[in-house]
């Protein structure tokens, strides 16, 4: 078995039968492209490297080859190596000179003439000096290039333009490719929320918000629009945008915004009850007499002001299964919810969970965490394209 047969699936299937050719340049940048080869991998496709002649100053042929399995198409041959019927074609490290002729239709090499017969299938990922990249002629081959073809756009560091993480790369290629939600525009909301006791002290929950982000991530892989919105939190996504919210009221605050989601799906773990706030930092004694009241339902609210598909989570503990289902039955009557997630709290691990999901009928879902954020997502996709 080749080395890169052992990593293939490891980050699930979503690539699986997908042919990717890697189209490595002459930047310092392409000593990333084994990584970039490895994490498409790990998704599940099967990577074919082609490299210009200057891309050998930065790389070897044998690195893509352990990397990929595939000998690396340097030199067009007999063989016909640019007519090679592959789902995309991933130029990573772009520079601005294959850019520049890819958008004027050059094809001296390799690497531009497979570009040439396939540009509707590319995607470039830019690397270069930051005054390179803000060039007039430049920046108007970019706009020609944007016609046809798809430009992951760089991270700026230290003055350079380089190219983003392998994971964000993998994931705009798996969104370019996927279409189950394209189109469709969805909000998460996770994570922790929180309300004030005093100026210095909150009441909370342990929720580190990873489903929220892996039901984006999933959602984002299967062609959507995504945004998180996350309370306190330990998990983050590296490509999908967020903004952060506190207490249940401030959420509320933000329903007239969320009219224009076709989705809404909310793990996010919330107070039931709300502490009497007060000014300054108290003492003890008045902790103890503490007092509370019930918060108000986030879920109610927004379904009274939000018409598309909501999907909402109840998490119990120490009930038995028929319980839980009942408890969640009410919730999805109550709320008017498109869907519910539930589960008991004590079969709840770091990346392990068992799950009830509530459509118009119960599935039991047991597995890791991704998996099951791919079934919720799933459900969601079925329910947005009847």
């Amino acid at each position: 078995m080749h080395p890169w047969e052992q990593i293939r699936f490891a980050k699930g299937y979503l690539l699986g039968d997908k042919r990717i050719a890697l189209a490595v340049t002459g930047s310092i940048a392409a000593v990333e492209a084994v990584k970039i080869a490895r994490e498409l991998i790990r998704h599940g496709a099967e990577v074919y490297p082609y490299m210009t002649k200057s891309a050998l100053k930065f790389i070897g042929k044998d690195a893509l080859l352990f990397a990929t399995g595939h000998e690396p198409v340097v030199e067009l041959t007999g063989r016909d190596e640019h007519l090679e019927d592959f789902d995309a074609i991933l130029v990573a490290p772009a520079t601005a000179d294959i850019i520049s002729k890819a958008a004027c239709g050059i094809a001296d090499d390799a690497v531009s003439t497979l570009i040439l017969g396939n540009l509707r299938r590319c995607i470039f990922v830019p690397a270069m000096n930051a005054k390179m990249y803000e060039n007039p002629i430049l920046r108007e081959n970019m706009d020609k290039l944007k016609k046809y073809a798809e430009i992951l756009e760089p991270k700026e560091e230290e003055g350079e333009l380089k190219v983003p993480s392998r994971e964000k790369i993998a994931a705009f290629l798996i969104h370019t490719l996927r279409h189950e939600l394209k189109g469709k525009k969805i909000l998460v909301i996770g994570g922790a929320g929180y309300e004030k006791i005093d100026d210095f002290r909150i009441v909370s929950n342990l929720s580190s918000g990873r489903t929220a982000v892996l039901i984006g991530e999933i959602a984002y892989y299967l062609g959507a629009e995504v945004h998180l919105m996350l309370g306190l939190h330990s998990s983050h996504s590296d490509f999908l945008p967020y903004e952060s919210f506190g207490t249940v009221e401030d959420l509320i605050g933000k329903i007239d915004e969320m009219g224009n989601y076709d989705a809404i799906i909310v793990p996010a773990a919330l107070p039931d009850f709300l502490p009497e706030k007060s000014d300054g930092k108290i003492n003890i004694e008045a902790l103890k007499e503490l007092r509370w009241k019930e918060a108000p339902k986030f879920l109610k609210e927004l379904r009274k002001r939000y018409g598309g598909v909501i999907v909402g989570f109840k998490a119990e503990s120490g009930v038995s299964e028929e319980e839980l289902i009942a408890r969640a039955k009410k919730r999805k009557e109550e709320y008017g919810l498109n869907m519910v997630v539930a589960n008991d709290l004590r079969n709840v691990k770091y990346d392990e969970n068992e799950v009830i999901i509530m459509t118009d009928k119960e599935e039991k879902i047991k597995g890791s965490k991704k998996e099951i954020a791919m079934e919720i997502m799933k459900r969601v996709a079925d329910e947005l394209n009847r």
